[in-house]
């Protein structure tokens, strides 16, 4: 029975194995063009993580740079704020010059004063 079938069916596998093989060759040809193309697709995601890399290291090194310039600037602002602080301080101190010559101009203003009201007191007296 065995033998009876199997004559069946070789002319039947005849036919069948040319179209396997050209199925198979076909296959192997389409998975070689997808890996050719997924290596061409790949080169291309290499370069551009390359450049994009190169973009990216230069915004950090620029990052870094203003960085650099925001600390230097905020230690300026902070150096401008303590001396105008000191000198708003030294605005309120009277300077000791200065307070001496307000006390001679006191003095001054007095002694005008006093001497006036004794004219004035001597020019009644004497009418």
């Amino acid at each position: 029975m065995w033998p009876k079938m199997l004559l069946e069916i070789l002319p039947h596998l005849s036919r069948l194995l040319p179209m396997w093989d050209k199925f198979l060759n076909s296959k192997a040809a389409n998975d070689k063009a997808t890996e050719n193309a997924l290596n061409a697709l790949s080169e291309g995601v290499r370069g551009d993580l390359g450049q994009i890399t190169a973009a990216h290291s230069s915004l950090y090194r620029h990052l870094q740079d203003q960085s650099a310039q925001i600390a230097e600037l905020s230690e300026q602002i902070r150096l401008t704020q303590a001396a105008a602080e000191r000198a708003e301080a030294a605005a309120r101190l009277p300077d000791p010059a200065t307070a001496q010559i307000a006390t001679w101009v006191k003095v001054g203003v007095i002694t005008i004063v006093v001497l006036l009201l004794a004219v004035i007191t001597l020019q009644l007296t004497h009418r």
